[in-house]
């Protein structure tokens, strides 16, 4: 169990036992933005609104994960271990707590890790940010699930083929959208919007 960084007073003789006490004011939800989450270690920072940055872990956040674009609502406690501040009750995470699990497919060799920096779901393509390059990534390459922006994946490199050493991402986990598979062109059902 961790504690809490607010006070429990005790009323003095003789007070109002049913008005608030400050303490209780004190317990208050706080708003804030993802900063960074690693969803295959299922931990993160989140930034508040007074800009307090905030570390929270997967098993806080109600059986969801919090992914990039997610507006939040939270408890802040004082960590009795590390004595930082952490995230309790989060509220408003969209993304699934499931890639903390190793619940995917496979998993590439770990050799490459990276965010994603664009995705267009109607395509089917996007780019991962890799030692400071753009790396290609497609959907067919991702085992179990579909990038999202913010993404951070694990995955391996190759040569896109093309001739001029630009790279492309295959065996590719930790994606935390839905797999879809949809009509698109070409006879062997495309990636796309179903």
């Amino acid at each position: 169990n961790f504690g809490s960084s607010t006070v429990s007073l005790s009323p003095a003789p003789g007070a109002d036992i049913d008005r608030p006490s400050a303490s209780r004011s004190a317990i208050m939800s706080v708003t804030g933005a993802v900063k960074n989450y690693n969803p295959w270690k299922g931990f993160g920072f989140l930034t508040q609104s007074d800009g307090t940055d905030v570390f929270v872990h997967v098993s806080d956040c109600n059986g969801m994960a919090p992914t990039q674009t997610d507006s939040l609502t939270f408890e802040v406690e004082l960590d009795p271990k590390s004595g930082k501040l952490k995230a309790t009750n989060v509220q408003g995470c969209t993304g699934s707590a499931e890639a903390a699990k190793g619940g995917g497919k496979g998993k590439g060799s770990g050799g490459c890790q990276g965010t994603v920096k664009s995705y267009n779901g109607m395509k089917g393509w996007g780019f991962l940010e890799y030692n400071g390059q753009d790396v290609f990534l497609h959907v067919k390459n991702c085992n179990g699930g579909t990038p999202n922006c913010g993404d951070w994946l694990t995955f391996d490199v190759e040569d896109a083929g093309q001739g001029n050493g630009k790279l492309k991402a295959v065996n590719v986990t930790g994606c935390t959208g839905w797999p879809q598979k949809g009509k698109g062109k070409g006879d062997k059902g495309g990636y796309g919007a179903m």
